[in-house]
């Protein structure tokens, strides 16, 4: 739910608008109803801190890199220093301050501008679809430097504001010691007890409702805790949060399982209860001007402290300028900050109205702005034609190799096996492991450049980087693999893909399957197809080829087919099947399949004369014996079924295009009752129930 469209909402709501009737107002809001609306609103904010915060985890503070980590510094210092020199500035030279604002308000209001939150970041970066990019990436990582100064600022000024302002020092100590007290609480008693809870939950199901109560229960208790011991009481959600079991049912799980209830029904009464305490019509359009001058130059300095230190690092100007956007977000929590401070009586009624409505009018503009920015920012445009075809034959062939299961490795090692070359130069494969952001808080990019200490026992992570290090060792003069490893959500995890495929400058990239896909899994393969910088390809891997490495490359024999119908799709395919072809184990059997009359069944005149073109000389440059070349002519869609029915299970591989000319006689009725079209008829067919094929397949698309 968008947190701006929330307060305007409530504004409408409120005072300053359907609130000026006064019968309206006595219905809805009498003295009653208020103390009820605004328990609501507390546990509102309680149950999303808690939501929010248990997403995090903790170890991600040990991954940010030293831009990430100055980046959090300098959006600490920066904004509070400047904030601070602004106010003076509007004070004593600017015209005063607004009517009725004291200094010390107008000083306070400057440092609670000058603070942001993690949560707000991520949450608005998730709705944009940002979270694995690589401005995202580094808001989120700034973010969280800047959290964790924040909260340790945070706790220390208030033990010293109890040590000076308590006539008791002993008070002062005993509310210290039950500060600490909470925490370890937390940590060693509360923690323990969800972990329990997981590991009475079997795997794959969600929570019972009973470990959902307690669970609840834990979180009132926290925060009932902080009120007694000074702090307030969503720290108790946040600590709780915190050490909060980050694997599922637990962590993101807790967010499917309360979200209904917080955003459906918590929610209205947040809305309200903040709409409530609103009245527009207090400050005058110079009181309007002095607050936004003071909100400006804030959100000015946030943008500074991310860009000095990113463009020192190298960090493109654009890339620098949209974190500082993305950071200057305001959502629920600077809000509820506002709000805790009126409540504390810190901040007038009038200062509340003005800071609320600059943050909802500040998100509204800075979110469509950060989405149009990066959507001009991300179009990829390769400066060359990046394929297969029109890599020249001696030159290295960069692969981008994608799974997103271990099991996945060994075939990908096969294919890597069959592209590398004899002689010449080095084929560059580029690994990447794809991982589901689902534990994580932070979406990640890893670049896996360090050996495996043999001291350590491996992650499931580092023994597939392990693999292809051997792979490599095993074969030096001719591969060369980089492995990364991409956590991000399923609907954005192509964006990694893409990226690596534009700064690697990969002629392929080739992405391994099960045949029984899962819809996000086809969702990741149409947005490849669609924003791919260079040729795609997506590998069905049904078992049939043989593990490299136990069996003697001169004893294997591996079957490829190649299925030549016509369009750059299957041009690009033929080019790779001739590379394959250089493999001493390969052989290779291209079928051309012509019309009735023994002609190209395309239509297209240009396209007809590129396959004419292609199909010479390929039979010119590759008349080997591990070659061998056949036309078929085939009349209807019926005949096609039969020839690869019949031959299919004679070959280990078969290698298709994805697109072809539309209303192709020999294709007709395919499309119709296609249940992968992902694959193009031919893919969807080879692995289809009809057939009963067992044979791997790779379809390919240029």
């Amino acid at each position: 739910m968008n947190a701006a469209a929330c307060m305007q909402a409530g504004i409408c709501l409120g005072p300053s608008i359907i609130g000026r009737n006064k019968q309206y107002m006595s219905t809805f809001f009498y003295t009653r109803s208020i103390y009820i609306i605004e328990s609501f609103e507390a546990i509102c904010f309680l149950f999303i801190c808690y939501v929010t915060t248990c997403q995090i985890d903790t170890h991600m503070i040990k991954r940010v890199g030293r831009l990430a980590f100055i980046n959090g510094i300098v959006l600490f210092l920066i904004p509070f220093l400047w904030g601070q020199f602004t106010a003076i500035l509007i004070s004593k030279r600017l015209g005063g301050r607004p009517a009725g604002v004291p200094p010390a308000e107008f000083h306070h209001v400057a440092i609670v501008q000058s603070t942001m939150f993690f949560q707000v970041v991520y949450g608005v970066l998730s709705n944009l679809k940002m979270l694995n990019t690589e401005p995202g990436r580094l808001a989120l990582a700034s973010m969280m430097v800047h959290d964790c100064l924040s909260w340790c600022f945070f706790m220390l000024n208030i033990a010293l504001k109890h040590n000076t302002h308590s006539a008791d020092k002993n008070h002062a100590y005993f509310l210290s010691a039950a500060q600490m007290l909470m925490i370890v609480v937390i940590v060693y008693v509360f923690r323990p007890i969800m972990e329990w809870m997981m590991k009475r939950t079997p795997v794959g199901h969600s929570l019972k409702a009973s470990y959902l109560t307690v669970i609840c229960v834990l979180l009132f208790i926290s925060s009932l805790w902080s009120e007694f011991v000074g702090l307030p009481y969503f720290f108790g959600a946040v600590a709780l949060g915190l050490a909060t079991p980050k694997r599922p049912p637990l962590g993101t799980g807790l967010s499917e399982k309360m979200g209904c209830f917080i955003w459906y029904f918590l929610m209205p009464c947040y809305i309200i209860g903040i709409g409530y305490n609103m009245d527009l019509s207090l400050f005058s359009l110079g009181d309007l001007i002095r607050y936004e001058i003071l909100f400006g130059m804030v959100r000015f300095a946030k943008v500074v402290a991310v860009a000095l230190p990113s463009l020192y690092y190298n960090v493109p100007l654009w890339h620098a300028i949209l974190v500082g956007f993305i950071v200057n977000i305001q959502g629920i929590y600077d809000v509820q900050i506002y709000k805790q401070n009126f409540n504390y009586r810190k901040i007038s009624k009038k200062t509340f109205g003005a800071m609320v409505m600059s943050a909802m009018i500040n998100s509204t503009i800075l979110i469509v702005v950060v989405k149009k920015v990066y959507q001009t920012m991300s179009k990829r445009n390769p400066y060359k034609r990046r394929t297969v075809q029109h890599c020249r034959i001696e030159a290295p062939l960069r692969i981008l190799t994608c799974f997103r299961q271990r099991e996945a490795v060994r075939p990908v090692l096969d294919l890597v096996e069959l592209s590398r070359p004899a002689i010449g130069s080095p084929l560059s494969v580029f690994a990447l492991n794809l991982e589901e952001l689902n534990n994580h808080s932070l979406p990640l990019l890893i670049h896996h450049k360090q050996e495996i200490s043999p001291f350590v026992v491996p992650s499931p992570r580092d023994q597939i980087v392990k693999a292809f290090h051997n792979y490599e060792k095993t074969n030096p003069e001719t591969v060369l693999i980089e492995c990364f490893t991409a956590v991000a959500p399923r609907k954005t995890m192509h964006e990694d893909v893409c990226t690596i495929a534009f700064d690697q400058e990969t002629d392929l990239v080739v992405l391994t399957l099960d045949a029984g896909m899962e819809s996000w899994e086809r969702l990741l393969c149409r947005n490849l197809l669609q924003t791919c910088p260079c040729s795609v390809a997506l590998f069905i891997d049904r078992g049939r080829l043989p593990d490299f490495r136990f069996v003697p490359i001169k004893k294997l024999c591996i079957t490829i087919c190649a299925v030549f119908l016509g369009g750059p799709d299957d041009r690009e395919m033929l080019a790779y099947a001739t590379r394959l072809a250089n493999h001493p184990s390969v052989e290779l059997h291209v079928f051309r399949l012509l019309d009735h009359n023994g002609a190209s069944p395309l239509r297209d005149m240009v396209e007809r004369n590129h396959d004419m073109r292609v199909i010479n000389m390929f039979r010119k440059e590759n008349s080997e014996n591990n070659i061998i070349f056949r036309e078929v002519r085939i009349e209807e869609a019926v005949e096609l079924m039969e020839l690869l029915r019949k031959e299919g299970d004679d070959f280990d591989v078969m290698m298709v295009g994805i697109r072809h000319e539309e209303n192709l006689l020999m294709l007709e009725g395919l499309s119709e009752w296609s249940n992968m079209k992902e694959l193009g008829e031919l893919g969807d067919l080879l692995i289809s129930k009809d057939l009963q094929l067992s044979v791997s397949v790779l379809a390919l698309h240029q």
